[in-house]
């Protein structure tokens, strides 16, 4: 894992200056040549400039698992691979997916991951973001639960605004940050290089505005800008790392002609109108940034006609931040022309392209395929002098005196010394960096005292012997990074016992102890929400079946503990929250949405950890867990003729009495969910010998001591829908 923190390090390095050289070797096809030197770049995939190249499915080629539209797509830079997630089932209009897929743009192969779970499933997916610093994929919620084959206990209780996939680890993450905006399905987010940040506008039925996530403290922040872009459902966003600006265009519903520019920085909106411009009426544009050329490439659609006459074709424009210049492209061939939230654009530096994702079918009247296209705007440029390439795995770790940064030299030949930039501020676009001193080039360490309060930020550029610098690097804070695995276990009902594990490599190694902190939490019970009563078989006792707040949290620990683990005493189950004054979260349902039934027996709380280091410097709050048994992990499914055998990982609580297993006999809100263990059972292999040849998906539920129900796993299919796309893919065993 610390090796890929520094690829990972070192290509958000390079990706900030437009010059991305592959750190894997010399025998990788991205690889490139001593930046000193000025040869012709051999590119890995073969186009011509200012083409579309339809890349897959080829007859002959890597068979393709002809997904739906609505997912999520993000290009992978450390990988080098797309990552594709969620969206409908190659029907088009199925169940929302949860799957994650990757897709190698040189061989052109498709993969699907089986990883230890994952969220809720989604559609209308549209933007998810890419994680250069920490390599990961940034998912966040969209549509659930309304196309049918989804038990919505699973969807209440799993879903959140911040989910983390990784393709090292192949593991999904649910971060749960609180307090937390309403995100929106067909939101507009794009990466901040230069603050490590996400930016996120709009997004369907979404009045948030601006937002920024910040990944390193798990924390979101509304910027509340004036003014702003309209409201809009889909259009998309991409950060112009040379310019430092996030530009905003399109919408699937609306007309905005106007081309938006973002400064994080300054905090303020920029309304551009230059003429001309690409079409705006309802174009659903996707968009990405070319950090090799410094231009937006947009690909927009132009609708004829209404509803079923409706015809759409694509076309390709360029914007330029610098000249306020769009220009219309006019490639020889344009992507098959395809209709709303069926497009994806991301762009691959190591490859020199963008890459599509474009689902066709349906009311294109073709034959459904999930394309995927690249472009090339031009060449890789060669008459230029690449940037000077910063220092190499650069770490940080704080002491009783201060701060102690070290790196590896930077391997360009030019780099003469070293400049040490010092920033203060828990924000790290608020502060302002200044020089803090410059080391000659065989010098791998620098050490500091920061004055005053606040996180202090620092990043190094490599200095050339006229004086001139190259890029920052990215940002390294003397911060500790979050715990991310909390275990809750109710040991009574007056004694709660966590454990945790350190928070992971990337940060600030340097931990002197743990503040534990605890909110309480009032939920809706399985009886009192229609559409989880209406399908479930009831119990003697609910369980949770929804949260309805959290209040605020208080410390319960006088000061750091040095342990991983906290036994809590004063907490007291047995005296549930009637109300909750002042939530940091809180859930408003319709009540068409609820039924009279009897509420939920016990107390529930929420706990978190935040790690403290040697400079009494708090991290960001880990995600909050719950006083009932987490979801279990690592669910497959096989089928044995008629039979379904199910496997699963045991708990990590103490005190799980057993499982209880569920089955969804049918996609749509009328078929039940079958209980299938009468009692929770202590094995963790099941098998269901009557699911009969019909399409089944199964849950699997952990029970504690006290018989409280815990989150329901991610669902398994049994003889899913749409089985022979798969068949290439998957092994005996899946998900």
């Amino acid at each position: 894992m610390a090796r890929l923190l520094a690829v990972a390090f070192s290509i958000a390095a390079h990706l900030v200056a437009g010059s991305f050289r592959c750190p894997f070797g010399q025998h990788c096809a991205a690889a490139a040549s001593e930046p000193d030197s000025k040869p012709h770049v051999a590119e890995p995939l073969a186009q011509a400039a200012n083409t579309w190249v339809k890349r897959s499915p080829l007859p002959g080629g890597p068979p393709s698992p002809r997904l739906g539209y609505e997912g999520a797509c993000v290009y992978d830079t450390v990988h080098r691979v797309m990552i594709r997630y969620g969206g409908h089932n190659q029907g088009g209009g199925g169940e929302q997916g949860s799957e994650v897929w990757l897709y190698e743009p040189i061989t052109a192969r498709w993969r699907l991951m089986l990883p230890n779970t994952s969220p809720p499933g989604v559609c209308c997916a549209q933007q998810a973001v890419f994680d250069p610093i920490f390599a990961r994929f940034i998912r966040f919620p969209a549509f659930s639960g309304s196309h049918g084959w989804q038990w919505f206990r699973e969807v209440y209780l799993n879903d959140s605004t911040i989910w983390v996939y990784s393709v090292a680890e192949n593991r999904w993450h649910n971060l749960r940050p609180a307090p937390a905006p309403q995100i929106g399905p067909l939101r507009c987010a794009s990466w901040d290089q230069e603050y490590q940040v996400v930016v996120l506008f709009g997004g369907e039925g979404s009045r948030e505005g601006t937002l920024v996530y910040d990944p390193y403290v798990n924390r979101w922040y509304r910027m509340e800008p004036s003014p702003q872009p309209p409201p809009r459902s889909a259009g998309n966003m991409a950060y112009d790392a040379r310019h430092r600006v996030h530009v905003l265009f399109g919408a699937q519903f609306s007309n905005d002609p106007h081309t938006w520019l973002y400064s994080l920085k300054e905090n303020r909106w920029q309304r551009r109108r230059p003429e001309p411009s690409p079409p705006s009426d309802r174009n659903d544009a996707v968009l990405c940034y070319d950090s090799i050329h410094g231009k937006i490439i947009a690909l927009v659609k132009v609708t004829t006609g209404d509803r079923q006459q409706a015809r759409h074709r694509l076309e390709t424009w360029v914007y330029d931040v610098a000249k306020n210049q769009w220009q219309k492209m006019n490639p020889p061939r344009e992507p098959d022309p395809s209709g709303n939230r069926a497009r994806q654009l991301m762009f691959a530096p190591d490859l020199n392209v963008a890459l599509l994702e474009n689902r066709v079918g349906g009311r294109e009247r073709v034959r459904p395929e999930q394309q995927i296209w690249t472009y090339r705007l031009a060449p890789r440029p060669t008459d230029r002098t690449e940037p000077l390439r910063p220092p190499e795995q650069l770490t940080l770790r704080t002491t009783d005196r201060g701060v102690v940064l070290r790196w590896r030299p930077s391997p360009d030949r030019r780099v003469a010394r070293y400049r040490v930039e010092f920033s203060l501020g828990e924000r790290p676009w608020e502060g302002q960096f200044k020089v803090i001193g410059e080391v000659d080039r065989a010098t791998t360490r620098f050490e500091h005292r920061p004055p005053g309060k606040g996180v202090p930020l620092y990043r190094l550029r490599s200095v050339a012997a006229d004086g001139s610098a190259g890029p920052a690097t990215p940002l390294l804070r003397a911060q500790p990074r979050i715990v991310e695995s909390i275990v809750v276990s109710v040991l009574g009902h007056r004694v709660v016992h966590l454990r945790w594990q350190p928070p992971p490599c990337g940060g600030d190694p340097s931990i002197v102890g743990y503040l534990v902190e605890r909110a309480p939490v009032t939920v809706w019970s399985n009886a009192e929400l229609v559409r989880i009563a209406e399908q479930t078989e009831p119990l003697t006792q609910p369980s949770v079946g929804r949260i309805q707040a959290i209040g605020r949290f208080e410390q319960l620990t006088p000061g750091p503990v040095t342990a991983t683990e906290y036994t809590d005493r004063s907490v007291d189950l047995t005296r549930p929250a009637a109300t909750i004054a002042s939530p940091v979260f809180s859930v408003r349902l319709h009540r068409s949405h609820l039924r009279d039934g009897p509420g939920y027996r016990y107390a529930v709380y929420a706990y978190r950890v935040r790690a403290v280091n040697r400079l009494g410097i708090l991290s960001g709050p880990s995600p909050w867990t719950l006083t009932i048994p987490s979801s279990p992990q690592y669910v497959f499914a096989r089928e044995r003729g008629e039979a379904c055998e199910l496997k699963w990982q045991p708990n990590p609580e103490e005190g799980i009495i057993g499982y209880r297993v569920y089955r969804m006999d049918g996609r749509y809100r009328g078929s039940p969910v079958r209980r299938l263990t009468k009692e929770p059972i202590t094995d963790t292999r099941f098998v269901d010998h009557s699911p009969g040849r019909h399409t089944r998906r199964y849950y699997i539920v952990a029970v504690d001591r006290l018989g409280q129900e815990g989150t329901p796993s991610a669902p398994v299919w049994y003889r899913r829908e749409w089985q022979r796309f798969y068949e290439p893919f998957v092994g005996e065993w899946h998900q």
